[in-house]
């Protein structure tokens, strides 16, 4: 072997695996096709689940301080119905959408590899991947020739047009993209909001002046809608996205002219000579599929390369984020010759259905946003349930992550399964919050009882485990916990069943 893992794709998901088997002990090799990091931002925030697992592992500081604005406060909203979804009651730090550049991430992330002593291969094209019972073979091609690399396992994070997936050939079932759109980062002439003052009545009506110097809106134009979107990044640079009856006309694959951009702003607004520097431009569609398996043999697929989501508030960076957090410490933990039997396979078990579910939310918003006058009916229904705190929490939690709970055992306590909030807690050294237990990357006895904490039955896991005692003035639910390296909770309260659970998630004991 070569190396243990390999892992294709130096984006978000691919730089958050790496660093997670890094910190579990693993140095892996990633190849990346591009010669330098992108300098496109698809995504432009993090939702409040990806922002609790960033600071878990101690990066989420630095991104806040590239901050973009979202809105005041970055509320989530399903399918753009004027009720905000609010997340207080899963009880989070971080309750808003965090606006975040998709580069700040990616550059943040590779700075902490490089902390641990990883670096990127880029200029790496995989172009053949094969695998036998011991391992796998990835083909690369190189500026200097073609070579080839084993591996005991690979991870393809090589993105929606996955050269992985396609060697293996997995099924990528789902549904086309039956509308385009297009996406640019430009520099304009000047700011938003001095041209909202500049509409006449009936563009104002449609297009909404919003907080950051951005506006968004849908407007009527010959044969239907023109949804119209304009954000302020960084520098200067607003992103443009729009779509109408003229993007349909276009085919896909024919790059974004200027004079298309132009229109679109011309059509929207009224306005001319408003565009001063398109920076990118790139088409997309609200396709969304999934692959029927996670894991094939020793190759496992993550982040676009094993689902595409319609480009909804950023869906997909944050879920490949969170399939990485998922996979990195149980992947290490099989490379490392611990891991207890199937625990790998419970990478595909809880991500699938998790990333299933949010495809069929985001077709279900897409499909609000997209329909006419006929859907007004369904709109007015949904803002009325919307209001209901019950329906407003449960899907509060799906859009931000905060509610997945992932299988629990029959009769098990009722955090089992899901995240472990971030609680404050006192402990002997002084206050300290619950994402601070978790920034070493193993699993964590927390013991809430009152006193010392209880080593009877943990303490042969301690190679493993950290054990911890503390006391909070939240009401958790249980004087006990077992929470894995991941922030989800594996254990609680049930004494009998401990030492059962140690065993399936953290392997024999000492």
């Amino acid at each position: 072997m070569d190396t243990d893992v390999i892992v294709v794709g130096a984006g978000a998901t691919g730089l958050m695996l790496a660093a997670e088997l890094a910190l579990a002990g693993v140095r892996p090799v990633i190849l990346e096709t591009l010669g330098a990091r992108s300098t496109q931002s698809r995504a432009l925030n993090l939702h409040p689940r990806t922002s609790e697992i960033l600071q878990a592992r101690g990066l989420l500081d630095d991104l806040l301080a590239h901050q973009i604005v979202l809105g005041t406060p970055a509320h989530s909203f399903f399918g753009a119905l004027p009720v905000p979804l609010d997340c207080h009651p899963w009880r989070t730090r971080h309750p808003y959408q965090i606006g975040v550049l998709q580069t700040r991430v990616e550059e943040r992330l590779e700075r902490r590899l490089a902390e641990l002593g990883v670096t990127v291969s880029r200029g790496h094209e995989v172009t053949a991947v094969a695998q036998d019972p011991d391992g796998v073979t990835a083909t690369v091609r190189t500026a200097t020739g073609e070579h080839r690399l084993r591996a005991r396992y690979l991870v393809g994070c090589d993105g929606g047009r996955s050269r992985v997936r396609k060697a293996l050939g997995a099924a990528f079932p789902g549904t086309d993209g039956s509308q385009l759109f297009v996406a640019a980062d430009v520099v304009l002439a000047r700011p938003p909001e001095r041209w909202h003052a500049e509409l006449d009545p009936e563009r104002q009506r449609y297009l909404r002046l919003l907080p950051g110097n951005s506006m968004a809106g849908v407007v009527p134009v010959p044969g239907g809608r023109l949804m119209f979107s304009l954000r302020a990044l960084e520098d200067g640079v607003h992103r443009l996205s729009f779509s109408g009856p003229a993007v349909q006309r276009v085919p896909r694959t024919e790059p974004v002219a200027e004079a298309e951009i132009r229109e679109a702003i011309r059509t929207a607004c009224g306005l001319d000579s408003e565009l001063k520097e398109v920076r990118w431009a790139s088409r997309f569609s609200d396709a969304c599929r999934q692959v029927e398996q996670y894991r094939h043999g020793r190759v496992l697929l993550a982040g676009d390369a094993a689902h595409i989501i319609v480009p909804l508030g950023g869906q997909g960076l944050n879920l490949g984020l969170q399939d990485a957090f998922n996979l990195g410490w149980k992947l290490a933990a099989e490379v490392a010759g611990w891991a207890p039997p199937g625990l790998l396979d419970t990478y595909h078990t809880e991500r699938h259905p998790a990333a299933a579910v949010l495809l069929r939310e985001a077709r279900a918003q897409f499909s609000l946003l997209d329909g006419g006058p006929e859907l007004t009916p369904l709109r007015e229904v949904l803002i009325e349930l919307l209001g209901l705190p019950e329906t407003n929490r449960h899907l509060a939690g799906v859009v931000s992550g905060l509610g997945l709970r992932h299988p629990a055992p029959a009769g098990a306590h009722p955090l089992v399964g899901r995240r472990l909030p971030d609680l404050d807690l006192r402990t002997a050294d002084g206050p300290l919050p619950v994402h601070r237990l978790l920034r070493g990357g193993r699993g964590v006895f927390l013991d809430l009882s009152g006193g010392a904490a209880d080593e009877e039955v943990v303490g042969a896991w301690a190679h493993r485990v950290d054990i911890r005692a503390a006391t909070t003035d939240d009401d958790l639910g249980a004087r006990q916990v077992l929470v894995r390296p991941d922030g989800h909770v594996c254990w609680a309260d049930d004494r009998d069943r401990l030492a059962d659970a140690l065993g399936e998630w953290f392997g024999a004991p000492r």
